[in-house]
């Protein structure tokens, strides 16, 4: 049998409503958390750069935890003690306290960007610290840091996958869901073939994706914005 022949056996309206539906549930885990850490993380960078030494060394503290443990640790302990949520808020916990860590750190490589001069001009110009951070500050190092932004989302929406370690449906739980049934559409055991077709086209959907956020990366970059 083609391999042609086999993926029109694997993907049928059923599964690939299934693959569909586990795909934009991606797309939800992974826009939620990147909110959520983006304005987390921005806060957490601020209170680390101005806020004095005290909140600077518990935020250090929180940022070496997280980005020096397995994402999947932090996913399962989140996702069998947090107290609270359903199951896709605990799962999803784990990645926004690890991309929370990061985005601090790419905000933090922003704030220290800016010049000592602008912030000395603002306050000369008699605005608080609110205005100069709000005004001054972070509109300059959200420029300077978007391409890290966007590295980010990419890095967000992959690791959802370790979601599917704890039964949450993402699109590469469903994709090892299919393999699971595929004799169930092909009519015969489980082959290599089938793991070469199921594992290829998710690799490919990731990879084209991932692809069109990289374009976006290089065409800001090269906007200069």
């Amino acid at each position: 049998m083609s391999i042609l022949t086999e993926m029109k056996l694997l993907y049928t309206n059923v599964t690939l409503q299934a693959l569909l539906k586990a795909l934009f549930l991606s797309f939800e885990l992974a826009g939620g958390i990147l909110l959520a850490s983006l304005v987390t993380g921005t806060i957490f960078a601020l209170l680390k750069t101005y806020a004095g030494k005290f909140f600077g060394r518990f935020i250090t503290i929180y940022v070496e935890i997280f980005r020096n443990t397995p994402i999947l640790l932090w996913v399962c302990v989140c996702f069998i003690a947090l107290p609270f949520g359903n199951r896709f808020v605990r799962a999803a916990s784990g990645l926004f306290f690890v991309s929370t860590a990061s985005v601090c750190e790419i905000v933090r490589g922003g704030l220290n960007s800016i010049e000592r001069g602008q912030i000395e001009a603002g306050r000369s110009q008699g605005l608080s610290g609110f205005q100069i951070v709000y005004a001054i500050v972070l509109p300059q190092c959200i420029k300077r840091v978007l391409p890290n932004f966007i590295n980010q989302t990419i890095s967000v929406f992959k690791d959802t996958s370790f979601m599917g370690q704890v039964a949450i449906p993402e699109f590469l739980y469903c994709s090892r869901q299919l393999l699971g049934t595929a004799d169930k559409y092909t009519g015969h055991g489980i082959e290599a073939k089938d793991a070469f077709i199921i594992f290829g086209v998710a690799a490919a959907v990731y990879f084209f994706i991932n692809l069109f956020l990289s374009s976006l990366l290089r065409r800001l970059d090269a906007k200069k914005i």
